[in-house]
């Protein structure tokens, strides 16, 4: 296991280092600023983000955003790993890029290496109706790469003109890891061998500070529940007041927002962001007897030695997220949500070598951060 260089999450009041600012304003006026940091166990780390929509004010989304975890277990049964606190994305595992791996961008170094690339381009339409009501909108885009026992690791961030966050993993590299149990995995037919599956866990760490007081924040479950007919759904919200471990439900629709207790937009309405979460399909629950596989979603109140999903090296803190969720107050606190995505791989002949990107993404999507469409 890796020795982490700090035991604690960044504080809230820290100061973004000299030079690790980065920021992108629209053709629209719409702007997204941040701080980013490499630490050796996460990789890339931001934190401080801020988006302006058109014509409003710039306001603070994300304290702390970060990859607190990768938890591969192989469908064989043969030993887990935890890649971020055993191996680590930062430190020698943190690729170096060059202007081909970032064309169009700029490249962003730490401790002498180019490690980040920031890009921003064209995002498709932001909306369209009919012919004569339709815009294009942009995006900015950083990512980085990880290196770790032949698999590349993708972390990308994307900001878009509109304010949507899309956050996502990509899988790539070579699928070195054999077995010779036919039923788990997949005959390579070229090289003669059976490629183990395997299931990644990956668990963010979002640490939200809607707008300028980041111990004000109220998080909102909400439901569109069938009835019994289905012919019809009746929306279901309820504040959570003490912290939660919960699951997606795709038939009851539900879903989380964080709001701001007292900060709105002209309408009178609270400014929020929402979890969307994009690959249904893969999400699935690990070994039974680990309770932080058993749920999508896990809210907490922050604390500064609550760093990492599972392996968290402060011991008064617990040791995985299932046990950062102990009754605390939710309701109008400093609130940090961890999102685990998982992701199936069955090999592929065309898997050898190295593999197609795999994408694992979700979604932070503004609800009534402003009164209208500014753009």
């Amino acid at each position: 296991m890796l020795a982490a260089n700090t035991s604690q999450a960044r504080p809230n009041n820290a100061t973004c280092p000299s030079g690790n600012t980065i920021s992108e304003t629209f053709s629209s006026g719409a702007e997204w600023d941040m701080c980013w940091e490499v630490r050796d166990e996460e990789g890339v780390v931001l934190s401080d983000v801020h988006y302006k929509a058109a014509g409003k004010p710039r306001r603070r989304v994300l304290g702390e955003a970060s990859l607190s975890q990768i938890y591969t277990e192989y469908d064989d049964g043969s030993a887990s790993q935890f890649l971020v606190t055993d191996f680590g994305l930062g430190g020698s595992r943190l690729q170096t890029l060059n202007a081909d791996m970032c064309e169009g961008g700029q490249l962003r170094s730490d401790d002498g290496r180019n490690v980040l690339c920031e890009i921003t381009s064209a995002n498709g339409y932001i909306y369209r109706y009919r012919d004569n009501e339709r815009r294009q909108g942009s995006k900015l885009e950083l990512f980085s790469a990880s290196n770790i026992n032949f698999r590349e690791f993708i972390i990308r961030w994307s900001f878009l003109e509109n304010g949507t966050i899309e956050a996502g993993v990509g899988l790539s590299g070579k699928f070195t890891k054999t077995t010779s149990d036919s039923s788990a995995g997949w005959t390579v037919t070229a090289q003669n061998k059976i490629a183990t599956s395997f299931t990644d866990h990956y668990f963010w760490r979002l640490d939200f500070d809607i707008a300028s007081d980041n111990g004000n924040d109220i998080v909102e479950q909400i439901m569109s529940v069938p009835s019994s007919d289905r012919l019809t759904k009746t929306r279901q919200s309820q504040t959570i007041s003490t912290e939660l471990s919960a699951s997606f439900d795709p038939d009851g629709k539900k879903f989380w927002r964080i709001l701001d207790q007292s900060e709105t937009n002209t309408s009178n309405q609270a400014i929020s962001y929402e979890m969307v979460l994009l690959n249904y399909a893969q999400q699935n629950k690990g070994n039974s007897s680990y309770p932080w596989l058993k749920s999508d979603v896990f809210i907490t109140q922050y604390n500064a030695c609550e760093r990492f999903a599972v392996r968290n090296p402060a011991s008064a803190c617990g040791e995985n997220v299932s046990e950062f969720v102990n009754g605390e107050n939710t309701n109008a606190t400093d609130i940090v949500v961890w999102y685990r995505l998982a992701h199936h791989t069955l090999p592929r002949d065309e898997d050898f070598s190295p593999a197609p990107v795999q994408w694992s993404n979700f979604i932070l999507l503004p609800r009534d951060w402003t009164s209208s469409n500014t753009l």
